[in-house]
């Protein structure tokens, strides 16, 4: 339960900019490790936090905990240790809860689950996710958040992705991801 805490935590912090879709060719990001690949156009930073001060900074990540997002803002991915994995429950919860995260103190900027939670094998990760949407006065955008869990570095990984097409660029974001044995 602490860690789908901080997950809110963490994500409670990321809460406006957000942009729509993505532009051509790949990048390949490759630390701790963890290798994936997302677009060009897509400005990645580090954030680094602290599972016991619940404290988020720009800044290097762990192997353990950290964050990868886009200055835009419309990609972020949040991996922390967990033994053992999560269970069925703390990922449904992590799901359901992240549209509150993103509440505004205006309450201008919303985000909702707008379909079932579901459940695929994507390459060799058993991945829960739901269908969201963005929404702020005059403007809207499609997204999804999906769970899943590394059993070869025992890492909990959650992506959160807003994307004109979320489903077909969640998928195909862990196709290209991948999480090796630390040494």
């Amino acid at each position: 339960m602490k860690r789908c805490l901080l997950l809110i935590l963490v994500l409670s912090l990321l809460v406006s900019g957000f942009l729509t879709g993505c532009g051509a060719g790949l990048q390949t990001f490759s630390k701790h490790d963890i290798s994936f690949k997302v677009a060009n156009s897509l400005r990645l930073e580090e954030y680094t936090f602290n599972i016991h001060e619940q404290t988020l900074r720009k800044g290097s990540t762990s192997y353990d905990e950290g964050m990868v997002m886009s200055t835009e803002k419309n990609f972020i991915l949040i991996w922390l240790t967990a033994v053992p994995k999560f269970t069925p429950e703390e990922i449904r919860f992590s799901i359901l809860s992240t549209p509150d995260t993103f509440q505004s103190a205006s309450r201008t900027f919303q985000a909702k689950i707008t379909g079932d939670l579901t459940t695929q094998r994507i390459a060799d990760f058993e991945v829960t996710f739901a269908d969201m949407q963005f929404t702020q006065p005059g403007w809207k955008a499609t997204g999804i958040t999906a769970v899943w869990y590394c059993p070869t570095s025992q890492r909990m990984m959650q992506l959160i992705l807003i994307h004109k097409q979320p489903e077909r660029e969640m998928k195909r974001f862990i196709r290209s991801f991948s999480c090796t044995p630390h040494d």
